[in-house]
């Protein structure tokens, strides 16, 4: 995987995952804020920016392999890890596999998967169709992409904020989305639900008040983890850190103290 590493020579870093359709850079105003206190690890997840997917087999888990080599690759101890939504998941995954390496946990608007067979199955239908669309017409998925209620708060954005957004979805590889959906997608990756009661690092879950699907599922989270704080965060949807940045940026910073 494609990485770029902001060595500021302090003494903890923070590793940060990108969402869906966009790449490492997109997460550049998180590290910007924070990299006055910390290192700051951006990695391209497979299938975005510089890291290909269509080219290997692999899942969730083996992504969190990848992401343990980078830091050993680096040298680095133990990290704060920050993702969102598929970052999120990813980090989770990490997290769960690779405790030893993760100082914290912050995940915005993520899952730990599906658990229930029929449901798992029926989402991997959805994201097969997805990929399918993204295949046939890139521009007029994202546009349906955009349109889709989890985002509807991303309408009160600046248009200079969501112009940067749209074309960096746009310049990713169709084939690559498409490929990173079916393998490291919620239909495809392993549920962590039942690992959840092994997290014993600090975990902060944080979600927008309007984005009520990922608001239920982050309350279930917080009851099987033990060191958790659950920040709902008002006016804001999906992408917490594009829509509210100073709240966001208030709870990172408070809870990487």
């Amino acid at each position: 995987m494609n990485f770029y590493f902001d060595d500021e020579k302090h003494s903890e870093t923070v590793l940060l995952l990108h969402g869906f359709m966009s790449d490492a850079m997109s997460m550049k105003s998180i590290g910007d804020r924070l990299n006055d206190s910390y290192n700051i690890l951006y990695v391209d997840l497979p299938g975005f920016g510089a890291s290909l997917s269509t080219t290997y087999d692999y899942g969730m888990e083996d992504v969190s392999f990848g992401i343990s080599k980078i830091l050993e690759r680096l040298k680095l101890g133990p990290v704060h890890v920050l993702g969102y939504s598929m970052g999120g998941r990813t980090a989770l995954s990490f997290g769960i596999l690779y405790p030893d390496k993760v100082l914290s946990l912050t995940l915005e608007s993520a899952s730990p998967g599906i658990s229930e067979s029929g449901e798992k199955s029926d989402r991997l239908d959805v994201d097969k169709k997805r990929a399918e669309k993204i295949m046939e017409d890139y521009t007029k998925f994202l546009d349906g992409w955009e349109s889709m209620g989890l985002f509807k708060s991303q309408e009160a954005l600046s248009a200079e904020t969501f112009k940067a957004q749209r074309e960096m979805r746009a310049a990713q590889q169709p084939q690559e989305v498409a490929d990173s959906l079916l393998k490291y997608g919620t239909g495809a990756q392993p549920s962590y639900w039942s690992r959840l009661k092994e997290l014993k690092i600090p975990v902060c879950l944080i979600v927008g008040r309007n984005d009520q699907k990922f608001v239920e599922i982050n309350k279930k989270m917080a009851e099987s983890i033990e060191n958790v704080q659950l920040k709902l965060v008002e006016d804001a949807g999906h992408n917490i850190h594009l829509e509210s940045p100073k709240k966001f940026d208030i709870i990172i910073t408070e809870f990487l103290k």
